[in-house]
């Protein structure tokens, strides 16, 4: 009887482990994992985050509500990493990673580092964990980046976060 007990208990979770390892292999598909990384002798930064596709949709103020929480990308959270301390929107950072959150809005955007790196999923963080929280300035382009993109182009100072999708673009300055 015990052991038919634990042989269902083992059977249970294996099959729970394989319908989350599925789940996670299938909405990849959808929103692929992407890297970006900016490389100089006194600075790199990476970004690890997946591109979920515009399909259509309406994104910013519908898919994406505007003055809400969005984990900035899909599936697992965006994560930024600094090999040194760094000026971020103009705020000082440690270096380290850090889950990257927005908080869209019609004519600015708050981009905020968290210190909670490995939830799955979308929900809120603890926003006890933020480090520090900028506002920058949200930008049209012409219609339409399909798919969300992130990448940090060379700038004199160092780079900066640029991210876009949809109509709209979102610059971060990250110097030394």
């Amino acid at each position: 009887m015990w052991k038919k007990s634990l042989w269902l208990i083992a059977a249970i979770v294996l099959v729970g482990v394989a319908f989350v390892v599925y789940q996670m292999a299938t909405t990849k598909k959808h929103s692929p994992a992407e890297t970006v990384t900016y490389n100089s002798d006194q600075l790199n930064v990476s970004v690890d985050y997946c591109r979920p596709f515009k399909k259509g949709r309406t994104i910013f103020g519908e898919l994406v509500p505007y003055d809400t929480y969005w984990r900035t990308g899909a599936n697992e959270p965006t994560i930024i990493s600094f090999d040194q301390d760094v000026r971020f929107g103009g705020e000082d950072v440690k270096a380290g990673s850090y889950r990257l959150y927005t908080i869209p809005g019609e004519d600015k955007w708050i981009v905020a580092l968290n210190t909670e790196l490995e939830e799955w999923g979308y929900w809120e963080p603890d926003y006890s964990l933020d480090v520090l929280r900028v506002e920058v300035p949200k930008e049209e382009i012409a219609c339409c980046q399909e798919q969300f993109a992130i990448s940090l182009p060379e700038k004199g100072y160092g780079t900066e976060l640029v991210m876009e999708w949809d109509d709209v673009k979102v610059k971060v300055p990250i110097e030394k």
